[in-house]
């Protein structure tokens, strides 16, 4: 099972984005957490599967195509590889890029806490639908900046 980071709260929207047959691209805020949210989501649980890649998974590198058949990519770049729906932000992304999503995600933490309080609200404003999330001591939750 997962630890209690970021990948694990994710998880539940994740497959609620798998059931609602949507692709959703996860930008992490660096290399470092693309890996661990890949190690995360394939260390999930012994009964579930949830197909992701990242956005260096070699196999598919080669064929950019077989990016948009990905329901779920794990990336540090602003490329919708998968022509996703909804977009889950871990960090910074432009508020060109937001924009070319139905519905964003944005998680942070206290150490973000500045940053998120200069972001959410541009992101909100940009966004077709936004929800923010915070982590207060070992849960997220659901918050409004």
């Amino acid at each position: 099972q997962c630890q209690d980071t970021v990948a694990r709260s994710i998880v539940p929207l994740l497959l609620k984005v798998l059931e609602e047959d949507k692709k959703v691209l996860i930008i992490a805020s660096d290399k470092f957490q693309i890996k661990e949210i890949d190690s995360n989501l394939w260390n999930y649980g012994k009964n579930k599967f949830i197909p992701h890649i990242t956005n260096s998974d070699k196999d598919f590198a080669k064929d950019g195509l077989k990016f948009t058949r990905q329901p779920i990519i794990i990336s540090d770049q602003e490329e919708n590889l998968n022509e996703a729906d909804y977009l889950v932000i871990m960090g910074e992304v432009s508020e060109e890029f937001i924009s070319k999503f139905s519905r964003a995600f944005y998680f942070y933490d206290i150490l973000r806490l500045e940053e998120a309080k200069r972001l959410a609200p541009k992101y909100k404003a940009i966004a077709g639908k936004f929800d923010s999330y915070m982590k207060e001591d070992t849960k997220w939750v659901r918050n409004s900046l």
